[in-house]
């Protein structure tokens, strides 16, 4: 039986300047995974803006991180170098918006300043100007720590990592609720059917790379839904480009029940016109990736049987399964044409 892990978000934030700091945030969470974590059954998962931040229109570019990383994140570490960091909106800098908010929150906070020798030429005395104002402001809130080495900027947040955990997050181990919606099917070893069970809810939302939605159509019916793509007049091809059959959980979805008891996420798919292969992701609510696999597919009936169990070793990952996605993107990979419908049958989750 796998071990039960809560997972503790862990957001970094900081300028473009400051780079070292980042990978030896990530070394030191591996060690800390690698040792107490195992033993207090907690697993530690950082958060960078390059790295988790999905793209999307219609809002600022912060609000965005806000949205996407910060809100869903229990702690934040804000390392400073020579840069206080670009504007955003409403504050000085992203950075400062990101402690700010945490704070109002009433989340953990880690703020570090970089005291490392520089050249001069990369010295902006209007931008540590900035950095000692903001310096100036925090002091008597007791939030900020300066080193100035490599070595002492790994000792710092190793030791504040770990007394964080052992302190704060030491009570909530035992209080992450495993139930979910599922529970009852699952006892019984029943067959959860997944368009039937999410349609009842929502839409399937078609999602394009493209402003012209006409390029996609979704059409459902009661075990299966069409995945219908006419790419004829759009001009950019390429691995970005895409059209997108998206399930959205909102609040978001507890599948751990179903990994635990060994389920298969089970579905039949067969394509008609140009489409050869369709990309399936499974994202949680920070939009990791839990399955990320590309598949091929032909005229005939093709059946996918996917082991939940087999594809992470961390229970934790189901528990805020926030999308499934269908997605095809418009290279010969994918769609070797211009035309397809892609049909999607008896989307499934099966004991056997």
């Amino acid at each position: 039986m796998f071990k039960k892990m809560p997972v503790c978000r862990l957001m970094i934030s900081c300028p473009s300047d400051v780079k070292t700091e980042i990978e030896i945030i990530n070394r030191v969470v591996d060690n800390i995974n690698d040792s107490i974590g195992f033993s207090m059954n907690i697993f530690v998962k950082t958060l960078y803006w390059s790295k988790n931040v999905m793209p999307e229109a219609g809002d600022y570019p912060q609000s965005i991180i806000n949205k996407q990383i910060l809100d869903k994140s229990d702690a934040i570490i804000a390392i400073f170098g020579n840069k206080i960091g670009s504007p955003t909106q409403h504050y000085e800098s992203g950075t400062i918006e990101e402690i700010e908010l945490m704070i109002q929150k009433r989340k953990q906070v880690f703020v570090y300043f970089s005291d490392k020798p520089v050249r001069k030429s990369e010295i902006d005395m209007e931008a540590e100007a900035k950095i000692q104002a903001f310096k100036e402001k925090y002091r008597d809130r007791g939030i900020y720590v300066v080193y100035g080495s490599d070595e002492e900027f790994n000792y710092y947040v190793s030791m504040h990592l770990t007394r964080y955990l052992t302190t704060e997050l030491a009570n909530e181990v035992n209080q992450v609720s495993e139930n979910t919606r599922f529970d009852d099917s699952i006892l019984q070893g029943k067959e959860v059917d997944l368009i039937h069970d999410y349609t009842k809810f929502y839409d399937i939302k078609k999602v394009t790379s493209y402003a012209d939605s006409s390029i996609m159509k979704i059409r459902t019916y009661g075990n299966s839904f069409d995945v219908d793509i006419d790419i004829t007049n759009v001009t950019k091809m390429g691995n970005q480009e895409f059209a997108m059959a998206l399930f959205e959980y909102t609040p978001c979805d507890n599948w751990s029940a179903f990994f635990e008891a060994g389920y298969f996420l089970e579905f039949d798919v067969v394509s008609s016109g140009d489409i050869v292969a369709f990309q399936l992701e499974i994202k949680d609510d920070i939009r990791n990736k839990i399955i990320d696999r590309t598949l091929q597919v032909s005229g005939a009936v093709e059946h996918f049987k996917i082991w939940l169990p087999s594809t992470t070793r961390d229970l934790s990952a189901w528990r805020k399964i926030s999308q499934v996605c269908f997605i095809v993107f418009f290279n010969n990979i994918y769609i070797d044409g211009k035309k397809g419908i892609l049909t999607i049958r008896n989307l499934k989750m099966v004991q056997k």
